[in-house]
């Protein structure tokens, strides 16, 4: 560490990234006057990390929409950061809240596999 840096700072950048293919229930919270208040859905889980996910959805979500996810007994909190449309439908990323970070040993989705490991 040179002098200067923070000891507590994370480098995001570099949180192993693991890919995924899960199905689970998506809750949509938008406070957007005129629109409904809460949206459930099923989507699917296609890349997980301690901060975040990736989604695959059939229909399109509000960037600071609220979010949750569940699959079974896991739960992570957060909202969706980055929407994007494509031609299949719409890749939602969401940011957990730090009182749910994601990890191996809580939940482990389907066919997880850790990009880091492979040759």
């Amino acid at each position: 560490m040179t002098g200067g840096e923070d000891p507590d700072v994370t480098d995001f950048m570099n949180l192993p990234r693991y890919l995924c293919s899960q199905l689970v229930e998506l809750r949509i919270r938008t406070p957007e006057p005129g629109l409904p208040q809460e949206a459930n859905r099923i989507v699917n889980l296609e890349e997980i990390w301690t901060t975040g996910a990736v989604l695959e959805s059939e229909e399109p979500a509000e960037e600071g929409a609220k979010a949750e996810i569940r699959c079974g007994a896991a739960f992570f909190a957060g909202s969706i950061v980055h929407v994007e449309r494509h031609e299949f439908g719409w890749r939602l990323e969401m940011e957990f809240s730090p009182m749910t970070p994601w990890n191996a040993e809580q939940f482990q989705p389907e066919h997880l596999l850790d990009i880091s490991k492979t040759p």
